[in-house]
């Protein structure tokens, strides 16, 4: 079946183009907001990863079993200093009652590859459930938002933890599965491009699994390390009936993450039994504001449920 196939099934299958309702999240409560910024999870080769805190309180109490809803730094597999919690935050989900962190992850260079970032941002969760009664966060409540590479580690976030391979520093005792994952545009299958097109396969790829997009240095000379790091550190390899339930929203004019990406990847969580929606916007592209504001709020938390 080819790509364009597939992805005009992926069409007949979901509902993209549905009018919602403009209304708010309901919610009696409303919260204040508490900033607890540049909080160091990890140290490693004296490098501090940080993240920020935005949590929900009230008369100057914290929120007890607040749900957590993680917002990962990322793009290229690099990041800079922790933000303001993206749309998360943005949305009013402090307010509402939800703890929203911003957490970053080290940058790939030549000597900083995968699986590095993974386990930065799998130690960021391990941390935080370590200090779930120190900030009043809800261990059994973690979701895990990002776009393109952010996407990419948020679904990493997802494995099982029979898979423990990318777990390693502090805090071990602590699960590093999210019980939700958000998939922005992420490269779900890094063989994708790989297998079909290496000319054509995106910089950071190649940058991330330690290879080099050069002309003295032939594709066929890296191909076998390559892919085999490719199977290693893509998500959907490891989709089985305990991987998260996950909601993929993909941009139909996105030409640097291809659709048929978040197509293959819905396909195989469903497969496996995993509770999962693909939304598909078809006026955007390669971006994090797939579908506008409102109706995106809308789509997120009516699939959290929390």
């Amino acid at each position: 079946m080819t790509n364009r196939m597939f992805f005009g099934l992926c069409f007949i299958v979901l509902l993209t183009n549905c009018a919602f309702s403009q209304e708010s999240q309901n919610n009696s409560d409303h919260y204040d907001v508490r900033e607890t910024r540049n909080v160091v999870y990890k140290v490693v080769d004296g490098q501090e990863l940080k993240m920020n805190l935005f949590l929900p309180s009230k008369n100057g109490e914290l929120l007890k079993k607040a749900p957590v809803l993680i917002d990962i730094v990322s793009g290229g597999w690099s990041s800079g200093a922790p933000g303001e919690g993206g749309f998360w935050r943005a949305c009013g989900s402090v307010e509402s009652g939800f703890a929203v962190v911003s957490l970053t992850h080290r940058s790939v260079t030549k000597d900083c590859v995968f699986p590095a970032q993974i386990e930065d941002v799998k130690a960021g969760v391990r941390f935080l459930r370590a200090h779930a009664d120190e900030y009043g966060f809800d261990s059994s409540r973690f979701a895990a938002m990002g776009a393109s590479s952010g996407g990419h580690m948020a679904s990493m976030l997802g494995l099982s933890d029979e898979y423990r391979q990318f777990d390693v520093g502090d805090n071990l005792d602590q699960s590093s599965q999210v019980q939700v994952v958000v998939d922005l545009c992420c490269t779900a299958d890094m063989k994708f491009y790989l297998e079909r097109s290496p000319e054509q396969t995106p910089d950071p790829v190649y940058a991330v699994l330690g290879g080099q997009k050069r002309n003295d240095i032939p594709y066929e000379q890296q191909a076998a390390s390559l892919l085999e790091k490719a199977e290693l550190y893509s998500p959907i390899t490891y989709v089985d009936a305990n991987y998260s339930p996950t909601i993929i929203l993909q941009g139909a004019l996105d030409h640097l993450v291809v659709p048929s990406q978040s197509c293959l990847f819905y396909e195989s969580l469903k497969r496996a039994g995993v509770r999962a929606e693909l939304w598909i916007d078809n006026s955007q592209g390669h971006t994090a504001s797939i579908f506008p504001e409102d109706q995106r709020k809308k789509i997120l938390f009516d699939f959290l449920n929390w």
